[in-house]
């Protein structure tokens, strides 16, 4: 029921706004499924819907990545956790158009700009989340496992990453819900190919028809990633969290 009530909302809207602004600038949710299901029957749409996507998951892997060496690293030193969190912190507050004109600028358009603005939109809140959950393990497992004389790669694989793991499934849910969209943002204007591209040239050549065709790609894998994977990630973040 919830779900029929939201769509026939945004098609009571849509058309509405088709017959105030006219089909010109808005057009019909019908016109627009035409000109969708056109482009499918091109190779071009694939091409950079995978483009967009494969972006997001190597910014958000690596984002991950980094950000549990080095969220790990700091939650287990107190000095690095006071010197990185400022950094971090810094990095965070900086807004994605800085990174892509920055970037424009040094290395021109292509796959550098939206991967690694994901990544340092990514990072931060990855790494707060991993240094933050490894200092709030119980110390005293640490402490035993010192009088043991228990290897560093063993606390690794048996005590870290158990401990924080509903922590990490919890970052890594915010991530794949954010990563393919600041992708395409950073694409509209830092890239020739993706779906931020498409839009942005789409917008160029005032062709709304494929601009909401786009749009509705972009929002069609946002609302497919969230009823699929992060949702089952966040139950399962939220089961951990539970039982820990």
């Amino acid at each position: 029921m919830p779900l029929i009530f939201t769509v026939v909302v945004i098609l009571s809207t849509w058309t509405t706004a088709t017959f105030y602004f006219g089909a010109g600038l808005v057009p019909s949710p019908l016109e627009t499924l035409r000109y969708l299901a056109g482009m499918t029957m091109t190779s071009a749409m694939w091409e950079h819907t995978l483009i967009t996507l494969s972006r997001g998951v190597l910014a958000i892997v690596l984002s991950l990545a980094v950000a549990l060496v080095l969220g790990v690293w700091a939650g287990l030193s107190r000095t690095i956790m006071s010197l990185g969190t400022p950094l971090v912190t810094v990095l965070q507050a900086t807004p994605p158009i800085l990174w892509i004109t920055l970037l424009m600028v040094w290395v021109g358009a292509g796959n550098t700009v939206p991967i690694v603005v994901v990544m340092a939109a990514l990072f931060p809140p990855l790494f707060l989340n991993v240094a933050q959950s490894v200092a709030a393990l119980d110390q005293r497992l640490f402490a035993s496992a010192r009088v043991y004389r228990v290897g560093r790669m063993r606390i690794l694989m048996q005590l870290i990453l158990p401990g924080i793991f509903p922590h990490v499934l919890a970052g890594l849910t915010y991530a794949l819900g954010s990563g393919w969209k600041i992708a395409a943002v950073a694409e509209f204007l830092g890239s020739s190919k993706g779906i931020g591209a498409q839009i942005y040239w789409a917008y160029r050549l005032f062709n709304m028809p494929e601009l909401f065709a786009w749009a509705l790609i972009l929002v069609g894998l946002g609302v497919g990633l969230e009823f699929t994977l992060v949702r089952t990630l966040r139950r399962k973040a939220e089961g951990g969290a539970g039982r820990a």
